[in-house]
């Protein structure tokens, strides 16, 4: 060693110094002829320069005691829910594992002589592992074994890795899901800087049925049909069909078989239904349980279904042709959500009554068609100054009654063929409508006021979803308030019990003072009307337009009073709104209760029973109570102990009414460590092979002959620097070479 301060470059100076002095003096001896003189002329000017250099470089000999120290082997045990697996040899692929493990002992002992041996558990990452507590571990989720590695290297520095001892089934989900290695996870075995030796845990020929993945969108219109696409796998069945089944709420809604074939594991099944109910539903695809069957949770997969509506259907029933119709119909007719049937009556039973009424009609009437085949599959019946009784549709009225109650929406628009003038009192009907009609009169005349008219916006109307006709509810009420004079109204006795008065008259009064409704709506059983006793809303669009407007209010207000009356979920009193449709299990379930009042102002202080209920059946389920506070919120927050679906119920009491609310919620696996259990052997070969390692196979133990780099680190226990150039017989070496070069050169004459 050299102890010289001059640094890289001083010592390059040095020496290319020494090099041109050897080199003129060689030049100098160019024409000597006696090959003895010149032989000895250059060694001894070599030698001169080398000891003077040598001098100056301060050379120094180094005495040392080294030791190396031990590396490590590292020995990781799979310890995710495949090694849960029970296989047909008997145990589970985590219990073989371990048992394998400790029948290794005299092999780890022996290890231990020159090495440190690490033991871990790995999943989704990489644990210590006490033997001794390893059947009592929670398995993992996932397996992730390129990441459990990537830890590994983090802990133990690349020159103390002796090498690695991999046990697990193979059945990996993370980079390595596809089974075999890409080009990038070759590199990082490759230069992973230790043998990886592999060793199958388990192996066996298991016998499961498993639905892998399902191909769905997350949502779908209501009445159209929807196909889900089941992967499916299938080990060791040896039966030859499967059934596969999609259910919602315990009913069978899709089923198809599948024909199994001898060497096929894999197959696609495909199932088709139609939703007929908007919301959001669970599906679940299962396949029958066998006998002997490795695992049986993976025999069924549920998903999440938002149905929504493809166009919203409204019938519309009008008495006679009009300027109310007109608008309304082209108001439906040009909204591309909407679809629209519409039937308005150009004459009555009583009109030309020589004439025979087949010779008089457009189309037939299809009452029977209408009211007792398709009614249910509107969302909406307008009843637009009509008068049911000369139509002969009275006798169907009970079906319309019938579909209110079971969640439909109505909505009577006023006319002289409306409400009291169309015969509406004490039929089916009146019970449900947001007014309290009038009794029949002699004279029609004192049903109807022909005056003209601008409504009074209520205190409940203000802040209602149907009056918002602008961005903010400052510009609703100005607008409200610009808006051209109606003409005419409907008398009425009043709001019925339970209604939202939104708009009122001026001067009329209903019986006992209050002002008469002229916009009113309510909740009927499981579905909404909606009254307005006016046919003149139509001056808010054609006078609005002949001043230059846009039908914005007319437009505005009747699509605001569709999306309540078809219970827009954005629009309802109560709602539970879920910060996802799906978690992992494990994870908290948060939603949020909102309560509105009917004018829909923040219900404040409103007690809500809330639960959640696992539709599997199963235990797992909460209840409780809590009031919402003062922005009319209530948050939830739920763990599950199981997968499977769960449903976040809500109850309050709003406006006198008990209203419910509920949301769909999925805990999922944690991720796809059970949706194919097989073992994969051939992942394990190819890692091993990668890494310099080897392939052990399903053994009983570790051989102790496994190949494991030696230890490279050194640890010093005493150093001693000894310096030449210090010494007095170093100078006098170096003081002779050059005397006798000075000496010889003098005798030859080459001085």
């Amino acid at each position: 060693m050299l102890q010289t301060s001059w640094g890289a470059a001083g010592m390059a100076v040095a020496g290319a110094a020494a090099l041109l002095a050897l080199g003129l003096a060689l030049w100098s001896y160019r024409r000597e002829r006696r090959r003895g003189v010149l032989a000895l002329l250059c060694l001894t000017r070599t030698l001169a320069l080398a000891g003077l250099l040598g001098l100056l470089l301060q050379p120094a000999v180094q005495l040392q005691s080294v030791t190396r120290l031990p590396n490590h082997v590292a020995v990781l045990v799979d310890s995710s829910a495949s090694m849960g697996i029970t296989e047909p040899s008997g145990g589970r692929r985590l219990d073989l594992a371990e048992a394998m493990i400790k029948r290794s002992s005299a092999t780890l002992d022996q290890w231990r002589k020159r090495r440190i041996v690490d033991l871990y558990r790995f999943g989704a990452s990489l644990r210590g592992m006490d033997p001794a507590k390893a059947a009592r571990t929670p398995l993992d989720p996932v397996t992730q074994i390129m990441a459990a590695l990537t830890e590994l290297k983090k802990r133990t520095p690349r020159k103390d890795l002796a090498g690695v001892v991999l046990v697990s089934d193979g059945a990996d989900n993370g980079r390595l899901a596809g089974g075999t290695l890409t080009a990038a996870a070759r590199t990082f075995f490759s230069e992973l800087g230790a043998p990886v030796h592999t060793a199958l845990a388990g192996g066996g020929a298991i016998k499961d049925l498993a639905v892998a993945e399902l191909h769905v969108d997350h949502f779908a219109f209501v009445r159209n049909a929807v196909r889900v696409e089941a992967d499916l796998l299938a080990l060791g069945v040896d039966q030859p069909t499967v059934t596969v089944t999609l259910q919602a709420a315990g009913a069978v809604v899709a089923q198809t078989t599948v024909a199994l074939r001898p060497g096929k594991t894999r197959y696609r099944a495909r199932l088709e239904f139609v939703p007929q109910r908007v919301g959001k539903f669970v599906y679940t695809v299962s396949l029958p349980q066998l006998d002997g069957e490795a695992l049986t949770s993976n025999n069924q997969r549920s998903f999440v279904l938002k149905v929504i509506r493809d166009r919203i259907r409204v019938l519309q029933l009008c008495g006679r042709p009009s300027w109310d119709e007109r608008f309304m119909r082209r108001l439906l007719k040009r909204d591309p959500n909407v679809d629209l049937i519409s039937f308005f009556i150009l004459r009555t039973p009583g009109d030309l009554t020589s004439v025979d009424s087949r010779e008089l009609s457009l189309i037939p009437f299809p009452t029977d068609e209408l009211f007792s085949q398709e009614l249910g599959s509107f969302d909406l019946v307008v009843l637009q100054n009509f008068n049911y009784g000369p139509e002969g549709i009275g006798s169907y009225l009970p079906q319309i009654r019938a579909y209110v109650d079971n969640g439909g929406a109505l909505a009577m628009v006023g006319g002289d063929r409306s409400f009291t003038s169309g015969s509406y009192h004490g039929t089916v009907l009146a019970p449900v409508l947001p007014v309290r009609l009038l009794r029949p009169r002699a004279d029609p005349r004192r049903l109807i006021s022909v005056e003209r008219f601008k409504p009074r916006v209520t205190r409940q109307g203000r802040d209602h979803p149907i009056l918002q006709l602008a961005p903010s509810r400052e510009e609703s009420a100005t607008l409200l308030a610009g808006l051209p004079p109606l003409e005419g109204v409907n008398l009425v006795a009043g709001a019925a019990p339970g209604a939202t008065v939104l708009l009122t008259h001026p001067s009329l009064r209903a019986r006992g003072g209050k002002p008469m409704p002229v916009l009113a709506t309510t909740e009927a059983g499981k579905g909404r009307t909606l009254a307005l006793t006016t046919d003149t809303s139509w001056h808010w669009a054609f006078l609005s337009a002949g001043r230059g407007g846009t039908r914005q209010a007319y437009d505005r207000f009747w699509r605001n009073a569709i999306r309540w009356l078809i219970r827009d979920p954005e629009l309802k009193y109560l709602r539970v709104i879920a910060q996802t449709d799906r978690v992992p299990v494990g994870a908290t379930i948060k939603a949020v209760v909102r309560a509105y009042k009917p004018d829909y102002s923040p219900a404040v202080g409103v007690e809500v029973d809330h639960e959640v209920i696992n539709l599997g059946g199963g235990a797992g389920g909460s209840a409780g109570r809590g009031k919402t506070d003062d922005r009319g919120e209530l948050t939830l927050e739920f763990m599950p102990r199981a997968t499977g679906a769960y449903r976040l119920r809500a109850q309050a009491t709003l406006a006198g009414r008990k209203t419910a609310e509920d949301a769909v919620v999925l805990v999922e696996p944690a991720g796809p460590e059970l949706r194919q259990p097989a073992a994969r052997p051939g992942l394990l070969t190819a890692i091993a092979a990668a890494s310099g390692g080897r392939y052990l196979g399903p053994t009983r133990q570790l051989p102790a002959e496994l190949k494991l780099l030696d230890p490279r680190v050194l640890q010093v226990n005493w150093r001693k620097d000894i310096n030449l150039w210090s010494s007095w017989w170093a100078l006098l070496l170096v003081v002779a070479l050059l005397g006798g070069d000075w000496a010889l050169r003098r005798k030859f004459g080459y001085l």
